[in-house]
């Protein structure tokens, strides 16, 4: 909404020419909600002018809490509103329990991620990262190619389609780094990559290599 943020969020990451920058109605009080395109090839820039209220949704992980404000805390208003909802007619055919443990990706200080390039041998390739995650205190991650291949659960996947992720390390192990991994893990504080491949894209966003 803050239309002068907008305007230097343009100039930095926008081809738009100034004089359309500089044209932008600073009056504009529509909410602009960017997001990925395409792959991530290119960001657009969604604006809700015709309809109020104006509401966005970002993923988890994407944000970092903000610190607590007391003041702010205190001078919000909450207003109880009392809704009435007919009967929903609903049948419970049957409910089905799973045994197993969902994976903490987004709370987790470490993440070791596994890429299709882990090793020939794929279980003892994910032994390894597990025993390695478990040493450094953390959780087992992976990029979709290992998800879609079935090796882990879909509850494990890093990236656009999985879960975004800002761990203080994140080790890239066989990733070849795609730009919807990268889009999931690239605000990591650390990240450190492993891979025979000296040109993958990973390395362009690694601290060690």
């Amino acid at each position: 909404v803050d239309v002068e943020k907008y305007a230097a969020f343009l100039q930095d990451a926008s081809t738009l020419p100034q004089a359309q920058i500089d044209a932008l109605n600073r009056e504009d009080r529509n909410l602009k909600m960017t997001r990925p395109a395409f792959g991530g090839h290119l960001m657009a820039t969604i604006i809700c002018p015709r309809f109020r209220p104006q509401m966005a949704t970002v993923r988890p992980g994407v944000l970092k809490k903000g610190e607590y404000n007391e003041a702010k805390a205190n001078a919000v208003v909450v207003e109880n509103y009392k809704v009435e909802l007919d009967p929903i007619k609903t049948q419970v055919v049957e409910i089905v329990k799973e045994a197993k443990q969902l994976v903490d990706l987004i709370g987790a200080d470490v993440v070791v991620s596994v890429g299709r390039g882990i090793s020939k041998d794929v279980e003892k390739g994910i032994k390894l990262a597990e025993e390695l995650a478990e040493v450094l205190g953390g959780v087992v991650g992976g990029s979709r190619a290992v998800i879609d291949s079935g090796w882990l659960p879909a509850d494990h996947q890093v990236g656009q389609t999985g879960k975004t992720v800002h761990p203080k390390i994140y080790v890239a192990l066989g990733i070849s780094g795609a730009i919807q991994h990268k889009a999931g893990m690239q605000d990591s504080e650390c990240i450190i990559a492993v891979n025979k491949n000296s040109t993958a894209p990973i390395f362009e966003i690694a601290d060690y290599g």
